[in-house]
């Protein structure tokens, strides 16, 4: 196996061991069981298992952090209560494209380890600031002064945060078109996106 795909081998391991035994046991004799490899061939690319790990933390929240982008509406889009409802729709569809990232980032931001929480709410805040930006921009200026942006923008957040923990943990209760049908009735009602006469 070339060298750059053993990389990602031992990657996606790491990733299997943070889902299914917990952050604290990622060590080098897990990996190499997960990935069905010997210590020798990690430690050919890894120097320990904190270098494994936080090479495998960087990856996944590369990740992460471009499907993040790619749910935050636009207010240019026309609708914003429609532009936020079909972004959801694209959060759920990445966390559902790879479960193991977004279970390994829901268990890490509630892990008892400083410097991951603090990784983790880095890419929070900058959804939640792009989120600001979005209603700031969708809500008209002659209305700005009556609508709380901040608040707004961290209930969007709440939303599709909640949103993407239930499709993982409870599918049968809470399938994609359930959470959307429902946020296609909340979010137009909330005061930033409602339309003029509703």
């Amino acid at each position: 196996m070339a060298p750059e795909q053993r990389r990602e081998q031992l990657l996606d391991a790491v990733l299997r061991v943070i889902v299914e035994e917990g952050i604290h046991k990622v060590s080098i004799d897990s990996v190499a069981r997960a990935a069905g490899v010997s210590r020798p061939v990690i430690y050919g690319l890894f120097e320990d298992s904190d270098a494994l790990l936080r090479a495998s933390l960087d990856r996944e929240e590369t990740a992460a952090l471009a499907e993040l982008a790619t749910a935050v509406p636009l207010a240019s889009a026309g609708d914003p209560g429609r532009a936020a409802t079909e972004s959801l729709e694209r959060f759920l569809t990445a966390v559902q494209a790879t479960p193991d990232r977004w279970r390994a980032v829901f268990q890490l931001v509630d892990s008892s380890t400083p410097t991951f929480r603090r990784r983790l709410e880095r890419g929070r805040q900058a959804f939640i600031a792009a989120l600001e930006t979005f209603v700031r921009e969708a809500v008209p200026a002659e209305r700005r002064a009556a609508v709380d942006v901040e608040l707004t923008a961290r209930t969007l957040f709440a939303l599709f945060w909640e949103a993407g923990r239930l499709v993982l943990a409870a599918p049968e209760a809470f399938p994609p078109q359930r959470i959307r049908d429902f946020a296609a009735s909340l979010i137009p009602a909330l005061p930033a996106f409602q339309q003029p006469g509703g």
